[in-house]
């Protein structure tokens, strides 16, 4: 029991790690280890391999009990140190219309190319390109496929900055301009006075002022413990605690999980599912700890390529779109500046990049989850990373950019890398 009760601390307290089912598998080989001792001993043998076995299986159906009713990580997740920390679904992902990349005039030998290259590329996953809506590209690896769902970390801030758009679009928020405090009346006598000027604004553009590190914190924590060191809407400071608001807020306005609201008024209405989505503090994690397919996340960026419109319905307001990819941030230490692109600013939870002179709007992720929407071309690039593998920085964004200079279709770019 107490290795059940340390489990379950483990899991509620300390989930961003690589390995979120570690936990109950360290704990059985601990109890293996512990009968395999006894066994030293020659009286009652068989007793014990029973015992031992026994409590090895209470344990791991206690934890995964826990599990399936905390909603900590899904509960089919690969092991830990696969290959893959991904889990297969079990529904059809977003079934797309799909063509030949020469459709749209790419060199055929050029594209073998790159996916020859892309074999240096250890930790990629998958990799979609969507183009005037349709697939053009679909690459999954070691042993990944259309039926894996990855989590996807803060790409989830766009998914919960699309949800509040939705809500506005509603009425069951009135704007973006609200106050944060609003909704924390519980809170009201526990804060100190630049609290009471935060609006949601703030929290989707990331200048909240928290002081903290950036963390997986609680909205209790960000609005009663975490302290305001600038004045909100003055400076730019990337804090996951800002989406985790957002998600009590969707919760507290529609008086819905934000997962039950995200599925009938998002997921559903453009055909796609969310694969899990993690509970913390009796709400979901609006910054990250989300599980997509990759043909599901392409769908959300083909919603924003399209100005929030699917066939002929308005599913995202084409305003908030508008307002999403605006720059509200124009320079931070915190934009990557590179030599191929340049992260130039921070709309409503996307990042904006410069590309070669090319805007680039982008939902990120740690450890290198994109969802690319590249108007300029109709397209939408989708790229799954394992972050818990060592980065080999210089080579995957080297990647990424021959990527781009092919999409980009420019002879001069593609010469220069090599291609022509």
């Amino acid at each position: 029991m107490l290795l059940v009760y340390g489990c379950f601390v483990a899991k509620s307290e300390h989930f961003n790690h690589p390995y979120p089912n570690i936990v109950e598998y360290a704990a059985s080989i601990l109890l293996l280890a512990y009968t395999i001792i006894l066994l030293f001993w020659k009286k009652n043998r068989r007793k014990k391999v029973i015992y031992g076995g026994s409590f090895i299986a209470i344990l791991m159906i206690s934890v995964n009990l826990l599990n399936y009713y905390n909603e900590w990580h899904p509960i089919g997740l690969n092991l830990p140190f696969a290959s893959s920390q991904s889990f297969r679904i079990n529904y059809e992902p977003f079934e797309w219309a799909e063509t030949k990349p020469e459709a749209f005039d790419y060199d055929t030998v050029t594209l073998n190319k790159y996916y020859s290259k892309i074999e240096d590329w250890k930790r990629l996953r998958g990799l979609l390109v969507v183009q005037h809506d349709k697939l053009i590209i679909e690459k999954y690896f070691e042993g990944t496929n259309m039926y894996d769902a990855f989590n996807v970390h803060s790409v989830t801030k766009s998914i919960t900055s699309a949800l509040i758009g939705i809500g506005i679009d509603k009425g069951i928020i009135p704007s973006e301009e609200e106050k944060v405090m609003k909704y924390f009346p519980e809170y009201q006598n526990q804060v100190d006075s630049l609290k009471n000027e935060i609006t949601l604004k703030h929290l989707l553009t990331m200048k909240g002022g928290f002081a903290h590190w950036d963390a997986y914190s609680t909205p209790k924590e960000c609005i009663v413990d975490i302290k305001i060191n600038k004045t909100p809407g003055t400076n730019f400071k990337y804090f996951t605690g800002s989406q985790a608001l957002l998600s009590a807020i969707i919760t507290k306005s529609s008086k819905q999980t934000t997962k039950d609201f995200g599925q009938e008024h998002f997921f559903e209405p453009i055909g796609i599912k969310n694969g899990f989505w993690r509970l913390q503090d009796g709400y979901y994690c609006g910054g990250g700890e989300s599980y997509y397919t990759a043909r599901d996340l392409a769908r959300i960026g083909q919603v924003y390529l399209n100005r929030g419109k699917v066939n002929s319905k308005q599913i995202i307001s084409e305003e908030w779109i508008e307002k999403s990819f605006a720059n509200y941030s124009e320079t931070s230490t915190d934009f990557r500046i590179l030599d191929d692109y340049t992260e130039v600013g921070y709309g409503y939870c996307w990042w904006l990049l410069n590309y070669q002179g090319h805007e680039i709007y982008t939902a990120r992720g740690k450890g290198g989850q994109y969802v690319m929407v590249i108007p300029e071309i109709k397209a939408v690039v989708v790229i799954i990373q394992e972050w818990n593998l060592k980065k080999e920085f210089e080579i995957e964004n080297n990647l990424l950019c021959d990527l781009l200079a092919i999409l980009f279709n420019s002879e001069k770019l593609a010469y220069n890398r090599g291609y022509k």
